[in-house]
């Protein structure tokens, strides 16, 4: 997190700054949510909510490779507030969009986030889903989250 706020500091003596297109919002936003998930500051939802909103943005502009990364934040946002339903439907959308896009990295992190969203309410269907993101993981490359997965998580 404080990556994230250094970065953001950083860009601000810069002529010129890093979108990517939806990418830094996205994995600002994971951390963000994160950060709220083991934190009652209110900065970390303000974070996650303004990174949303910059998905937002690009997805009502038509760029539809943002699709399934706001669709995963929007997920994280409401399993945190304890919206279960509309989180887990907006998980399985997530996944759907990156496997039609075929960003397999980013197919893994919202099986992955599904998968521990169902483990915390006991839900055994958690199991398959840490296996589909560990092969997803494996056919990006990632062997060492691979290995973190496989010593962390029981599937």
């Amino acid at each position: 997190a404080e990556m994230v706020e250094n970065r953001k500091e950083m860009e601000k003596s810069m002529s010129r700054t890093s979108i990517l297109y939806g990418s830094t919002d996205f994995y600002d936003g994971l951390i963000f949510l994160a950060m709220a998930r083991a934190s009652d500051d209110p900065k970390w939802r303000i974070g996650a909510s303004k990174a949303i909103s910059k998905l937002t943005e690009f997805v009502n502009n038509g760029n539809p490779n943002c699709e399934n990364k706001l669709l995963l934040l929007q997920a994280e946002f409401e399993s945190i507030w304890g919206e279960t339903k509309d989180a887990l439907l907006k998980y399985e959308l997530s996944i759907i969009a990156a496997d039609e896009h075929e960003f397999i990295h980013e197919h893994a992190i919202a099986n992955e986030r599904l998968a521990d969203s169902l483990l915390k309410n006991g839900d055994s269907r958690a199991s398959n889903l840490y296996g589909k993101a560990h092969k997803l993981y494996l056919q990006w490359g990632a062997t060492c989250k691979c290995s973190h997965l496989c010593a962390s998580i029981p599937f």
